[in-house]
């Protein structure tokens, strides 16, 4: 394998862990703070990355056509993400805490029928062009070709610049979560909510911006990831939600940092893998997962939490 193959692989694999990466940390966040599994993070992400494409081909380029294409992809990308953000909310504070019996198991059952609605929902609203949607906008057509030993290190500055956002969110995120009170709050929420309240954390707060941020993040992904695909359709973020799953898994539930560290193990062996056996590989790399939880059932990062009785 040449130099620049070599790089091209890692760069692939890297583009792809930043994308998993969000959509991995929106379902810890939300896991830490509800104590839930949220099915439909994939699901709000598509449908914002349906809103993102249609917003910034039929409105934002006809109303403003003397703007530059970034620039108006980045606006639809930000409304998306409020948007997103917006709907995180509404399923909190409105589906999740009016239901008769918010436990866990009610909070899954209703997140998966978020999905059931969203995935009827999308072909409802965009009926028009569901068929034929356009194709989504990356943040630049560039492309970067660095000549290297055995060959061309190729860049899409769009796939670079997905890394670049990933990083800095994630980045403030987690800075949010060590030194604001807000990541005190989440912090202390996880542990123990029903300690966290009586200590005086508005545990309702962190758990409805939980959600919301966690909306905001998946809309992020889902964005930055359609391009890729070069259509819309509405399982789009199935595969990348799945993956989160194992992802969290993989680096343990129980940390925050974790399941980020297996969102990028997982696209990295899946296409060095992909070398071995490119039918087979990403079964392969279920089944090292599958291993490795069965060795360490709380995951590589994971601690086992002492409960007493």
């Amino acid at each position: 394998m040449s130099l620049a193959m070599l790089l091209n692989i890692i760069f692939a694999a890297l583009s792809q862990a930043a994308v998993l990466s969000l959509v991995t940390l929106g379902i810890v966040l939300i896991f830490r703070t509800s104590y839930t599994t949220n099915f439909a993070q994939g699901s709000i992400g598509t449908l914002m990355a349906f809103f993102v494409t249609m917003f910034y081909t039929f409105y934002l380029s006809a109303q403003f056509p003397a703007l530059r294409g970034p620039a108006l992809v980045v606006i639809a990308i930000l409304t998306g993400i409020i948007l997103g953000f917006l709907l995180g909310l509404f399923i909190d504070i409105v589906l999740i805490r009016q239901s008769k019996f918010p436990n866990p198991l009610t909070k899954q059952m209703i997140t998966m029928g978020i999905v059931l609605v969203l995935t009827g929902l999308i072909p409802t609203i965009y009926a028009d062009v569901i068929d034929h949607p356009p194709t989504p906008r990356p943040l630049s057509t560039e492309i970067w070709r660095i000549p290297v030993s055995g060959g061309t290190f190729t860049i899409p500055v769009h796939n670079f610049l997905t890394i670049v956002i990933a990083i800095v969110v994630i980045g403030t995120i987690f800075a949010l979560l060590k030194y604001t009170k807000w990541g005190l709050g989440v912090r202390a929420t996880a542990s123990n909510e029903r300690v966290a309240s009586m200590m005086g954390v508005n545990t309702r707060f962190i758990t409805a911006m939980s959600w919301g941020i966690a909306a905001g993040i998946g809309s992020l992904a889902a964005a930055l990831y359609a391009p890729s695909q070069q259509t819309l359709t509405v399982g789009m973020m199935v595969f990348m939600q799945v993956n989160g799953f194992l992802a969290a898994v993989l680096g343990g539930f129980t940390t925050f940092f974790g399941p980020v560290v297996g969102a990028i193990m997982i696209p990295l062996l899946t296409v060095f893998l992909y070398r071995v056996d490119n039918l087979w590989n990403i079964a392969m790399v279920y089944m090292i997962i599958l291993l490795i939880v069965l060795i360490k059932p709380v995951g590589l990062f994971g601690k086992k939490i002492a409960k007493k009785v």
